[in-house]
């Protein structure tokens, strides 16, 4: 993901391989790395990496593509733990709530839905091997969700610990389209809904609220009208989480806390956390 934005990157400028890796003094073969994924820009040093964003712009790059490059290397990472299965602790979807621009990302790579920030910023499809998209093929995008349902079922055997995990789990398994997915995914669901017949604020507010906004993307908006009714509507706590949750579902806020009990799960009801 994070190669085809750096290609995106260096074609709005616009610049050939060798000319932009010749305006940022490395090989031409370490640059068709990072695009290609060979060589993942996440694995580079901070520093060389924090240099290479600040030189982009300053030699042409999109001003609003560079940034996408942050939720390409996070949407990297979440794939990375699916494909290889050795995600690491903790597991990347337990670590830290991912925003909608990583949602975005991922999205792409597996169904093939073009972020709306960036469709207008694609260039025409162009002959011969150059991929037109990110998109996974279907062999990786089956191993991919395999693993998704794998570590929903494991979290939820964590009990409180696991629900960061398998809230965001849950919610990137929606994005399969095969056969049974609607069916697996509304069946995980509904095992869900007693965090849903919760009134007002508790700490199983998102989930409820993302297991009833999943719901109503496959059909069934009682459960989203519900949670309206009896954890938002009249209760000033959770009221007021729900802006939070969208800041930082969005980006546009970051929690000081960085534990998965306090705010991981993007809940603090104040922004006293």
């Amino acid at each position: 993901m994070s190669g085809f934005v750096l290609r995106l990157v260096r074609e709005s400028m616009p610049r050939t391989q060798t000319a932009l890796a010749e305006a940022l003094g490395v090989d031409v073969e370490t640059l068709q790395g990072w695009e290609s994924g060979r060589r993942p820009l996440a694995n580079m040093r901070a520093g060389a990496l924090l240099e290479l964003r600040r030189r982009l712009p300053a030699l042409g790059g999109n001003v609003a593509l560079v940034p996408w490059l942050d939720a390409a290397m996070d949407a990297d990472r979440i794939i990375a733990a699916g494909l290889d299965g050795e995600a690491g602790e903790p597991h990347p979807l337990a670590g830290w709530v991912h925003t909608r621009d990583t949602a975005h990302m991922l999205a792409w790579a597996l169904n093939g839905t073009v972020p709306p920030a960036l469709a207008r910023r694609l260039t025409r499809p162009r002959r011969g091997p150059v991929a037109a998209g990110p998109q996974l093929a279907a062999a990786d995008r089956t191993v991919f969700f395999d693993h998704l349902r794998g570590t929903t079922e494991a979290a939820a055997r964590q009990g409180d610990g696991g629900v960061l995990l398998h809230r965001q789990a849950l919610y990137l398994a929606s994005y399969d389209r095969g056969p049974d997915a609607a069916a697996w995914t509304a069946h995980t669901l509904h095992r869900r809904r007693d965090v849903l017949a919760q009134r007002g604020w508790s700490p199983h507010w998102a989930e409820a609220r993302s297991t009833a906004t999943a719901l109503a993307r496959l059909g069934d908006p009682q459960p989203l009208l519900d949670f309206i009714d009896r954890a938002l509507a009249d209760d000033d706590t959770a009221e007021a989480a729900n802006p939070n949750y969208w800041a930082l579902w969005l980006g546009r806020w970051r929690c000081r806390s960085r534990t998965t009990r306090s705010c991981g799960t993007g809940t603090c009801p104040g922004g006293t956390r």
